[in-house]
């Protein structure tokens, strides 16, 4: 037996809702989580990319480091092959210096001896460490000391000069002792042994 709707109804009582529906609030609360998910999608994204672009920065930088490192090691490398020429142009002009004849040198001294005055013992001896040094040794049988001032100003006349000159009387002889350096009249430089000794005595 079929029976009708509308009687079935009439022996349903009324009810409450079981739950009030949800405040507004609360409806947003998906909404609000889809937007979180898109904003960690977003800043995980440019994340990526700023460790990607910080991992190809220092990429980069290591790459320069190593162009700078063999930059360096070359610039080393030309630095002591010209440290290298220089020594050898330095040991040139020290060979040329060294080089330079002797004999007029012996010749003058000779011919600056007065009529009183005459050489009892004379050496003239290279420098095995500076070659443009001379060493020299002059032994007079004078009686005046005007002779050793009138030989010195004919040495300083061949462009020599003296450093370190000793004189002494040796039973009545005049003993002088003296280092003499070339000096080139055409160049207005110091030779190498002079720049040597200029930054030994500099503070």
């Amino acid at each position: 037996m079929l029976v009708p709707d509308t009687a079935i109804d009439d022996f349903k009582t009324d009810r409450k809702d079981i739950a009030p529906p949800l405040p507004m609030i609360m409806r947003l609360v998906p909404l609000l989580f889809y937007l979180a998910l898109l904003f960690l999608a977003v800043v995980g994204s440019l994340a990526s990319m700023h460790a990607k672009f910080a991992s190809d920065h220092r990429n980069s930088l290591l790459g320069r480091i190593e162009e700078l490192k063999k930059e360096i090691e070359g610039i080393k490398t030309e630095k002591t092959a010209l440290e290298n020429e220089i020594q050898e142009a330095t040991d040139l002009e020290s060979w040329v210096l060294a080089s330079i004849p002797l004999q007029p040198l012996v010749v003058s001294i000779i011919r600056s001896m007065g009529p009183q005055s005459e050489i009892v013992d004379f050496t003239l001896e290279r420098d095995a460490e500076t070659p443009s040094q001379l060493r020299i040794g002059l032994k007079l049988n004078t009686i005046s000391d005007k002779q050793i001032d009138q030989t010195l100003g004919v040495i300083r006349g061949l462009n020599y000069r003296e450093f370190n000159p000793t004189q002494t009387r040796v039973q009545g002889n005049l003993d002088y002792k003296a280092s003499l350096l070339w000096q080139d009249p055409f160049a207005n430089r110091q030779t190498p042994e002079e720049r040597i000794d200029q930054a030994g005595a500099a503070p």
